[in-house]
C-alpha cells in the first residue's frame, strides 16, 4: 500500500512502530536520494513516528547519496529522541552499508520482525 504522494515509500503502523518500506529498487544519484530523503523526513517528522523501521528488502542498489540519506535520518532521529532501525538489506546493499559504517549510527537487523522487536513495541 503506497502512501498518497510518496514515490519511493510505503508506510504502515505496527503497534507503535512506523514501518517504512522503501519501494524503489535502484536508488542512484542525487535526484533520487533527495526525493527519498524528503519523503523520509515527512514521515519521521510526525508525532506518531517516534520508532521507525526502514525496510530495504526491495532495494537492489543504493548509491552513496542514498546511504547519506539514511545516515542523516538516523542522526537526526537520535538527536530528537527517536529511534530508527534499518532492516532487510540485500547482500550487495549490506556490503555497502558495512563499508560506510551504517551500523555505527543506526541499529541494523536482518528482518522487519527483528527490527520491530528491537524497538520494543508497546
Amino acid at each position: 500500500m503506497a502512501e498518497p504522494g510518496f514515490q519511493h515509500l510505503g508506510v504502515e503502523m505496527v503497534k507503535d512502530v512506523a514501518v517504512v518500506e522503501i519501494r524503489t529498487r535502484d536508488l542512484q544519484g542525487p535526484k533520487l536520494a533527495q526525493e527519498l530523503g524528503g519523503e523520509l523526513e515527512l514521515v519521521t517528522a510526525q508525532d506518531w513516528a517516534k520508532k521507525v523501521v526502514v525496510n530495504l528488502h526491495k532495494v537492489e542498489f543504493l548509491s552513496s547519496t542514498g546511504f547519506a540519506v539514511l545516515f542523516k535520518l538516523a542522526l537526526k532521529a537520535k538527536n530528537e529522541g527517536r529511534r530508527v532501525v534499518i532492516c532487510g538489506m540485500a547482500p550487495a546493499v549490506k556490503v555497502g552499508a558495512d563499508i560506510v559504517g551504517l551500523a555505527q549510527v543506526a541499529e541494523v537487523c536482518d528482518s522487519e520482525s527483528a527490527a520491530i522487536h528491537a524497538l520494543g513495541t508497546s
